[in-house]
């Protein structure tokens, strides 16, 4: 189910941006992005002053490549001084760039300010509170779950001891299952059936294989993308650090197809931090840096399936 947002005051924008990355940003700048061909929403780490142009390379030419008319900024943490600087040069890309700039909020300690004069308001800012407001309301009801920072956004799929240790148990008399059975195991798990720790191990092995790999993510629609995250987020919090590379690429894959940038990012994380170059990882990585909206998945699926 997609939540449908309506923003019409600042303390919308405020209560919108959790509910698009999935948690409460910090030390952050987000776009928000109107027009163009696709919506593409971003958000970087506030940048140390010596990368500010590269940084801010990275979160405006997606919205540069899809050709959107305005873009909407949130500064969140960035002190006045260094945020009223970090305005000033966004609205200057910006105008280059020819997007209009509808807006630009700054954030700090709950309250907000207008850096770049678009709303009167004093000095000290205006106090805000979302916790109670429609648009994260509706997000929960729609069940999409708001975290309170990527940190504990990141720990909903890290590793559980517990349950790690039966998969290494199970590791140890499991053999690999072939590309069939990865592809039916993956479909009775869609479908609600839990793992046991010996076919998560199985499976684990399996994903070592080119061939087992493909057959657990190649045939995944947008449909079945919120399905495949419960179950790969599953088997990445039972993998042990040297299995849980190729899950954490397909829990990846499977969040960047569900819309969810911020989860894909935090699973390339644990994929990365145990094999740094893996492909299907390093492929999620490139459509996340360049705004590939998940729509082109289908696409080319459905060239695959009609060739010419």
């Amino acid at each position: 189910m997609t939540t449908k947002l309506s923003i019409t005051h600042p303390e919308d924008v405020l209560a919108a941006v959790p509910v698009l990355l999935g948690f409460q940003p910090e030390k952050s700048i987000v776009m928000l992005t109107f027009g163009g061909a696709h919506q593409v929403h971003g958000r970087i780490d506030l940048p140390p002053p010596s990368e500010v142009e590269s940084c801010l390379d990275s979160l405006l030419l997606p919205a540069i490549r899809h050709q959107v008319r305005g873009v909407l900024l949130v500064l969140y943490d960035s002190g006045p001084r260094f945020g009223a600087k970090l305005a000033r040069r966004l609205a200057e890309r910006l105008a280059e760039s020819d997007i209009d700039l509808i807006g630009c909020l700054r954030v700090q300690a709950g309250r907000w300010f207008d850096p770049l004069g678009f709303h009167d308001v004093p000095d000290d800012g205006v106090p805000f509170d979302v916790d109670a407001h429609p648009i994260l309301a509706q997000a929960v009801y729609d069940g999409h779950p708001v975290r309170r920072s990527r940190t504990e956004l990141a720990a909903s799929i890290a590793a559980v001891p517990a349950a790690v240790a039966e998969t290494e148990a199970a590791l140890g008399e499991a053999s690999a299952m072939k590309p069939y059975e990865v592809g039916r195991l993956v479909d009775d798990a869609v479908a609600g059936t839990v793992l046991s720790a010996g076919q998560v191990a199985s499976l684990l092995l399996a994903l070592r294989d080119p061939q087992g790999r493909d057959a657990a993510w190649g045939g995944m629609s947008r449909e079945e993308a919120t399905a495949h995250v419960r179950l790969w987020t599953d088997v990445v919090r039972r993998s042990p650090d040297d299995h849980v590379a190729h899950p954490a690429a397909v829990l990846a894959f499977a969040a960047w197809l569900g819309g969810d940038g911020a989860l894909a990012w935090c699973a390339l994380d644990r994929c990365f931090a145990s094999e740094p170059h893996h492909g299907l990882g390093v492929l999620v990585a490139q459509m996340l840096d360049g705004a590939v909206p998940p729509a082109t998945w289908e696409e080319a699926l459905g060239r695959s399936d009609h060739p010419a």
